[in-house]
C-alpha cells in the first residue's frame, strides 16, 4: 500500500514564539498541530470529542476579542459523555490556540457556533493545536519574521517518501514565502523570530523544494521554515497560508 496523505503529518515547533525576543524554532513538537481554519465571523466557539470516554478534560481556548485584546476560554469537556457538545462564552474575532488539559483519547473538534463550520480538529493523544506568528505586528520599516513548521512521515508500513518536495501552495494575502532546512531530523533554531536562519533559501509561491536526498523516511521529519513579511505600517490581517508535501511510494 502507497503511503496515505493522512500519514504525512504536519506540527509545531518546540519553540513557538508569540514576541520578537524568545526563541524561535528548535524542531518537532508532536503534540502540536498545525491546521487551523481560521474564524469567518464574530463567534463562540464549540467542542466535543469522537470518543464518549473524553469527560474529564478542559480545553483552553486563546483568541482576539472584536475589541482586539487577546483572552483566552476554558471550555470543560461533558462530565458525562464527551461527545455531547459543549458551547464556549466568550466571542472571538479569530482564533490563535487551543490547549487540552490532558490528551484525549477520541479525536477532538473545534467549530463556530455560528454556523457549525470546523476550525481545528486536535487528533487523539496531542494536546496543542495553534497558528503561527501570533503576535506579530507591521513596524515603521518593512519586517521579517521566522518560525517553523515540520513535517513528519508517520506510514503505518514505515515506507519512505520518494520524490519528496515541498512547496508553498497558495498565500491569498502574499506575505509568506518558505526555505527547507538543509538537513532531515534537525533541531535547529534561531535567536528569536526576527533573525535570518542560516543557509536556508525562500521560495514562493508555486516552487517545488526538494527534500534532502529526495526522500523522507518512515519517522523522519523535515523543517519548513516559514517567513512572514510584513509591509511597513501594513493593516491587520486576518489570513491563511498552505503549505504540502508531496511525493510518491512503492
Amino acid at each position: 500500500m502507497a503511503i496515505l496523505v493522512s500519514e504525512l503529518k504536519k506540527y509545531g515547533a518546540a519553540n513557538r514564539p508569540e514576541d520578537d525576543v524568545s526563541v524561535s524554532g528548535g524542531g518537532i513538537d508532536a503534540n502540536c498541530v498545525l491546521d487551523v481554519a481560521q474564524l469567518t465571523a464574530n463567534t463562540t466557539l464549540r467542542i466535543f470529542s469522537d470518543n464518549a470516554a473524553d469527560t474529564t478534560q478542559s480545553i483552553t481556548i486563546t483568541g482576539r476579542l472584536p475589541s482586539g485584546e487577546i483572552s483566552s476560554d476554558v471550555i470543560p469537556m461533558n462530565g458525562v459523555d464527551g461527545t455531547i457538545l459543549v458551547v464556549g462564552a466568550v466571542t472571538f474575532e479569530r482564533f490563535l490556540k487551543l490547549a487540552a488539559s490532558a490528551p484525549l483519547v477520541g479525536n477532538l473538534t473545534v467549530e463556530q457556533d455560528t454556523d457549525g463550520a470546523d476550525i481545528v480538529t486536535l487528533p487523539a493523544g496531542k494536546t496543542h493545536a495553534s497558528i503561527m506568528f501570533i503576535g506579530s505586528e507591521s513596524e515603521a520599516a518593512e519586517t521579517d519574521r521566522y518560525e517553523q513548521e515540520i513535517w513528519r512521515n508517520e506510514s503505518a508500513e514505515s515506507k519512505t517518501l520518494l520524490n519528496a518536495a515541498m512547496q508553498l501552495l497558495s498565500d491569498p494575502s502574499a506575505i509568506i514565502m518558505v526555505g527547507m532546512e538543509i538537513a532531515k531530523d534537525s533541531a535547529t533554531s534561531v535567536a528569536n523570530r526576527k533573525a535570518l536562519p542560516a543557509g536556508v533559501s525562500f521560495f514562493d509561491d508555486g516552487a517545488s523544494i526538494a527534500v534532502p536526498g529526495n526522500q523522507l523516511e518512515a519517522n523522519s521529519s523535515i523543517i519548513l521554515w516559514v517567513n512572514q513579511k510584513l509591509a511597513a505600517g501594513a493593516a491587520p490581517l486576518k489570513s491563511t497560508f498552505t503549505t504540502e508535501l508531496s511525493g510518491s511510494s512503492i
